[in-house]
């Protein structure tokens, strides 16, 4: 679901307009009427379209949007104008263009990795980790969505996910699986997940009441192995792999036999390359 609160807009405005422009007003032209078009110039998925709409409204613009946020483009395409005042247009292009760059990068690496996935197993679900960039989660969100998968960690207040850098905190092995069990007996609505890197580990921790088996950096032959007999016994359970999964390795995590392949890698990369276009009315 795309969510774009004000108070995001007005930051991202606020932060290269703070004072208005004194280029256009210096200039004598902030008040002619003109048109702005965004076009892609490489084949992508968009991405932080609306949010750059919302942007442009903001700054005084009136935009028309042709292909929204998911979709495929070829280079070239125009895909987004707004009309207004030089001085208004100028207010809203750099932030605009900013966050669909960035925000189209992370949509298109998004969707390669998802149709990679798709080749393996067609039921397979995309999620994306919390390891965006401090700030712009509610930007990289919305992106991850565009391109086809879903959130897999919105933050620590959602999901209850039981990692190595947890147990430590116990005396013995024993001592936190004893937790484990209260703490999914207390929190049955909330699916209770536990990373494990042995089959042994997801074995007591599903014993344990665990609905979720997240396996960290385990090669796809031996998971799809420990997949087997742990859904043999536990047919209901949920079962991710994380830890590398990108575009070039999804399709064969997915043949192995999880319903969730779990990745940061879509952050991380190019910015897709919009071309910004002015001109007066």
């Amino acid at each position: 679901m795309l969510i774009i609160y004000d108070q995001l807009i007005e930051r991202i405005l606020s932060e290269d307009v703070p004072y208005g422009d004194i280029t256009t007003e210096a200039m004598g032209i902030s008040h002619i009427k003109g048109i702005m078009e965004f076009r892609a110039r490489f084949d992508c998925v968009l991405g932080g379209v609306a949010e750059a709409c919302a942007v442009l409204k903001k700054a005084g613009a009136e935009a028309e949007v042709l292909f929204q946020s998911g979709s495929r483009v070829e280079a070239g395409t125009l895909f987004m104008t707004a009309k207004g005042t030089a001085g208004e247009l100028h207010a809203g292009w750099k932030a605009a263009q900013n966050i669909m760059e960035y925000a189209s990068g992370i949509a298109t690496r998004t969707r390669e990795v998802v149709d990679s996935a798709k080749k393996g197993n067609p039921a397979v679900v995309v999620a994306c980790t919390r390891k965006s960039l401090p700030g712009a989660k509610t930007l990289c969100m919305n992106a991850v969505e565009a391109g086809g998968a879903v959130p897999h960690r919105l933050g620590l207040s959602e999901t209850f996910l039981l990692f190595e850098n947890h147990t430590v905190f116990f005396k013995s092995e024993a001592e936190a699986y004893a937790a484990l069990e209260k703490a999914c007996a207390k929190l049955p609505e909330k699916k209770p997940a536990v990373e494990a890197d042995s089959l042994d580990a997801a074995l007591r921790a599903a014993r344990a009441g665990a609905g979720n088996i997240q396996f960290d950096k385990v090669k796809p032959e031996t998971l799809k192995e420990w997949i087997k007999l742990i859904k043999a016994e536990y047919p209901g359970i949920i079962i991710a792999a994380a830890g590398g999964v990108n575009a070039s390795n999804a399709e064969e995590y997915a043949r192995t036999g999880i319903d969730v392949a779990v990745t940061s890698s879509v952050y991380w990369g190019k910015p897709a390359d919009i071309e910004v276009v002015m001109r007066p009315l």
